[in-house]
């Protein structure tokens, strides 16, 4: 009696827990595709701000929010994007812009915003220079690039578009918004 027992509550459990396994392989955490992480990364661009600061803003936009820049770079034409490219830098604010336009002489917009050690603005979602490690994934977990390497880059998106976080020591040191790569 005490054998048929035995057998019959592992065979009750074997039954009870068969669908549970079966059910935890079945909820494992679908990966997006590398198109769909370039998609959400240019979609994380687009919208995402540092201060006031957002990707394609309007050079009279800058100027309104922070004033004129303390120094501009040349003009470059980058051919691979097809772009004419010119550096701003707000040091005061810890910011430098890359300005883009399709004419050497066009209408510039915010082509890729990179932050550093003085400053103080944060991100959409509450990010800033000095935030930790664990912060930027809470924040941004599911957007989480391959190129993401812990302890040393955070990538929401992918380099071809998004944000991307650099930590020193556990902590933010630097933010960029735009495409690191083409």
């Amino acid at each position: 009696m005490k054998t048929s027992f035995v057998i019959l509550s592992l065979f009750i459990c074997a039954v009870v827990a068969a669908p549970l396994v079966l059910g935890a392989e079945k909820t494992e955490e679908k990966r997006p595709t590398a198109d769909e992480q370039t998609e959400a990364g240019f979609r994380l661009m687009k919208t995402e701000l540092l201060g006031k600061l957002r990707f394609e803003m309007k050079a009279s936009e800058v100027v309104k929010a922070y004033g004129k820049p303390t120094a501009k770079g040349k003009m470059e034409n980058w051919e691979g994007v097809g772009l004419y490219v010119q550096p701003w830098y707000y040091p005061e604010l810890g910011v430098e812009l890359q300005m883009a336009a399709e004419k050497k002489d066009g209408v510039q917009t915010v082509y890729m915003i990179q932050a550093t050690k003085r400053c103080r603005l944060s991100t959409t979602h509450g990010v800033r220079i000095g935030s930790t490690e664990k912060e930027v994934v809470e924040a941004y977990g599911k957007l989480r690039g391959d190129e993401s390497e812990a302890g040393k880059t955070f990538v929401a998106g992918s380099t071809v578009g998004g944000v991307i976080f650099g930590f020193m020591e556990g902590k933010v040191v630097s933010i960029f918004i735009g495409a690191a790569s083409e």
